[in-house]
């Protein structure tokens, strides 16, 4: 506790701006640290705090500020979380992705295909034709790397050659 009377010399920081630049990041990595922040910023205001001084503390204009304190009013603290950000849905659930991956096993041909072996464009023929999903051929070939798959190309050969054709052809090809 402080004697009245004695007066604490003001804490600064040497560089200011890489401490800002660092809680800005940790805030940002926090999964609840906007929200956090947010409640942080009301909390000054609640305590007298003028509102456009802590909006140009926090990097936040006034209005958000103003935004959310009538949210808060309105709907409770939880105004302050954000909204959950599901992304696009995905067109391959569980079930039907570990069926695919069993099918991918085998070589196409065995599925009814004419080809050897599987490719993007094979993959989006037969998404749609077996399950009715269509994708692009990009994105089957991502998909092929998310179910564990890797694309191996056949290796050319000098065919009719002698060893040492074969070989140089190899060794260039």
């Amino acid at each position: 506790m402080l004697q009245e009377g004695v007066r604490m010399k003001k804490l600064r920081f040497e560089d200011p701006e890489s401490i800002i630049n660092t809680i800005k990041n940790e805030i940002a990595k926090v999964k609840d640290g906007r929200y956090v922040h947010r409640m942080d910023a009301l909390l000054l205001i609640a305590l007298g705090h003028n509102a456009y001084e802590v909006a140009e503390m926090y990097g936040h204009s006034p209005r958000s500020l103003h935004d959310w304190i009538k949210g808060v009013k309105e709907h409770g603290i939880e105004y302050l979380k954000d909204d959950p950000k599901p992304g696009r849905p995905r067109r391959l659930d569980e079930a039907t992705a570990n069926k695919l991956k069993q099918e991918l096993i085998l070589p196409p041909s065995e599925l009814g295909y004419n080809q050897a072996r599987w490719d993007g464009r094979l993959l989006s023929e037969h998404l749609k034709k077996q399950y009715g999903i269509e994708l692009k051929v990009r994105r089957c070939q991502e998909l092929f790397h998310e179910l564990g798959f890797s694309y191996k190309r056949p290796r050319k050969v000098a065919h009719g050659s002698s060893k040492e054709a074969k070989a140089v052809f190899k060794k260039n090809g």
